[in-house]
């Protein structure tokens, strides 16, 4: 069997290792586990929810529809998971393997790696994305933070999104609770496919800081309460509206799972 490694660069941006490496960082998150982590059959389902959610049932239908059969494909050749998945792919020997033994192609392994990568699994956001740099006091929390091994949303949502949790970190980094559960928030919206903390930032300020609110939002409502909030910036609506897509942002809030406790 030949195959072309340069394929996955050209697709996904990253080399083979890069690509399995992120996957393989998000997956070992026990919360991703419990709530990310779908069988074969879950996975063709939540194609569909992409689809209604993200999407807005706009297009991509073909590419849609790939994806199912992938998924299907994959059942029949006895993958558990996500996890169970990329582990038997983990490395170009065990990729080559995997393949002959299924006869699933490299194509369509890659674009499911990356489907998972960029439109399922959470994508880590760097925690300082979500301090005002110009606080000392912030930042003084962020080094606390960071001092406990806690760098990202997923770090801070894997030792923070239960209230128990949370009373262990606020005595163990002095950091106030109502800060500490606001930040919690911000990283949980970040769980949205392609949202960092820039968007997030636009999010809060537009008073939808959590994501029951955003999945809550009425969308003539949330136009008129962000176009507030950019007016507030001395900023045009409009060129916002290219980054902040709220219609896909609405739609992917309500079928995200929901994991953080008050």
């Amino acid at each position: 069997m030949i195959i072309n490694w340069e394929f996955v660069k050209q697709r996904t941006l990253w080399s083979y290792e890069d690509l399995i490496k992120k996957l393989q960082q998000t997956l070992r998150y026990d919360f991703v586990q419990q709530y990310y982590n779908h069988t074969m059959e879950e996975a063709i389902d939540y194609v569909d929810e992409i689809h209604t959610g993200y999407l807005q049932h706009r297009g991509h239908r073909t590419w849609l529809d790939g994806l199912i059969t992938n998924f299907t494909w994959l059942q029949r050749a006895g993958v558990e998971n996500y996890l169970d998945l990329v582990e038997q792919v983990a490395s170009r020997e065990s990729c080559e393997h995997f393949l002959k033994e299924s006869g699933f192609g490299f194509p369509e392994l890659i674009e499911t790696l990356h489907y998972l990568l960029r439109w399922v699994l959470p994508f880590p956001t760097p925690l300082r994305e979500f301090f005002d740099t110009a606080d000392p006091t912030q930042m003084a929390y962020f080094q606390a933070l960071k001092a406990q091994g806690l760098t990202t949303n997923l770090d801070l949502l894997e030792h923070g999104r239960r209230a128990a949790q949370r009373a262990v970190l606020t005595q163990g980094t002095g950091i106030p609770s109502t800060f500490l559960l606001r930040l919690i928030h911000q990283s949980d919206l970040a769980r949205l496919a392609y949202v960092r903390g820039k968007t997030v930032r636009h999010l809060c300020g537009g008073g939808y800081d959590t994501l029951d609110k955003l999945a809550n939002a009425d969308l003539q409502e949330m136009e008129a309460a962000m176009n507030a909030y950019y007016c507030s910036l001395d900023k045009r609506p409009q060129d916002f509206k290219a980054v902040v897509q709220l219609g896909p942002l609405i739609g992917g809030a309500r079928h995200l799972p929901r994991i953080v406790e008050e």
